[in-house]
């Protein structure tokens, strides 16, 4: 698949987080923009349903960090939320949106916040011809089941926060990535999940000093708020050799 080929540039892969939250508004077209001008190889986003059943980009449950405002997704529909909230003055894209910005520039990352959605998203990834140069991740197990039963050809990764890992679980689900905390992205990890024929993405990774100690763990790709600052370091390590 094509979004496993963005993990395998040298000497290391970039993720752009949330798009790029350091940066931009986190999850907006503003933010994929710039992660896809600065250097990321891949972009990542969260989805989350309306109460009609329309994606839109969202990491928390509620707009209260973002917007400021203790409004659920799941409890208004895409036309109230188009109409009243934005992110720092942008706009609350659509999954459709995103896919359709995007556009195979670089690879996507869509994490899946609520199992119950997945279907939809592979009808979207469908609809548009995204399979290729798209993965569903996700902490719900669930959620990568689903997505393998429903359409056993995508690409699929298991993320995790905790020790001492999950490289097993996620091989028997038949995930392609990992994505730990980049705590637990140690040599003896990265080894393993590389034994089993796994990608390894650390998160979050925001200072060249951590992206150093983590790449000698060999890490296949770094997750970052700041996709420019790691495209500096790519580009001085490549410089070096």
């Amino acid at each position: 698949m094509e979004i496993l080929q963005k993990l395998t540039r040298k000497p290391f892969s970039i993720v752009g987080h949330r798009g790029a939250k350091g940066v931009k508004p986190e999850n907006t077209i503003a933010s994929l923009k710039y992660a896809i001008e600065h250097g990321a190889d891949i972009v990542e986003i969260d989805v989350r349903k309306t109460k009609d059943r329309q994606l839109i980009l969202l990491h928390d449950p509620d707009f209260r960090r973002l917007a400021g405002k203790a409004v659920s997704p799941r409890d208004v529909d895409y036309s109230f939320i188009k109409e009243h909230i934005t992110i720092q003055g942008e706009p609350v894209p659509t999954l459709e949106e995103a896919i359709k910005f995007v556009n195979a520039r670089v690879g996507m990352f869509i994490e899946i916040k609520e199992p119950d959605t997945v279907e939809k998203v592979l009808t979207i990834l469908q609809k548009y011809n995204a399979l290729e140069w798209t993965a569903v991740i996700s902490f719900y197990d669930t959620a990568i089941k689903t997505a393998k039963k429903l359409l056993p050809s995508i690409t699929t990764g298991l993320i995790y926060s905790k020790p001492p890992g999950r490289i097993k679980e996620a091989h028997l689900l038949e995930a392609q990535i990992v994505l730990p905390y980049y705590k637990l992205a140690t040599l003896k990890a990265n080894n393993f999940a590389h034994s089993l024929g796994l990608k390894v993405v650390a998160w979050t990774i925001n200072d060249e000093k951590l992206a150093l100690k983590i790449l000698k763990n060999r890490t296949d790709a770094l997750a970052t708020d700041y996709p420019h600052k790691l495209s500096v370091l790519r580009e001085q390590l490549l410089n070096e050799k």
